[in-house]
């Protein structure tokens, strides 16, 4: 979010003060919903957030970009998916958990979840070669 630095939180029932939140926090929080969804995995929206990613520097919310426009508090997701998941429904899994989560965490009500699934991760494949004898006549092969 360009424009605004953090997000005033207006329906706050402290007394106490004004509450505002980082639309990185926003960013964060909705990456973590994310990553706890079965078969999916969130990629990062740029170059620098993927070398920050790689450094360990902005792991959390690398897939995830807050916006705000005409529409109201958008939010994309940018996701892989194990093969085999069915799009629709992981996709609208991730929407409903991310504005639950939001909402429950913070009180603000996210307009929209544009999910983008940038491709699919196959299945993990099982190798029969020894690590620790990587060049034994007998690799792969049954005795």
């Amino acid at each position: 979010m360009a424009d605004t630095k953090y997000l005033e939180l207006k329906d706050s029932s402290s007394k106490s003060g004004g509450i505002a939140i980082a639309p990185d926090v926003v960013e964060s929080i909705a990456g973590i919903t994310v990553d706890q969804i079965d078969g999916v995995h969130l990629i990062s929206n740029n170059i620098s957030k993927g070398f920050n990613t790689i450094l360990g520097l902005d792991a959390v919310g690398a897939g995830t970009k807050l916006i705000e426009d005409e529409r109201g508090l958008v939010i994309r997701v940018n996701v892989m998916l194990d093969f085999g998941v069915s799009v629709p429904q992981v996709a609208t899994k991730i929407q409903d958990r991310i504005q639950q989560q939001l909402l429950f965490m913070t009180g603000i009500v996210i307009d929209e979840v544009n999910v983008v699934v940038s491709g699919m991760v196959p299945d993990k494949t099982t190798s029969d070669i020894d690590p620790n004898d990587i060049f034994s006549e007998n690799n792969g092969d049954q005795k």
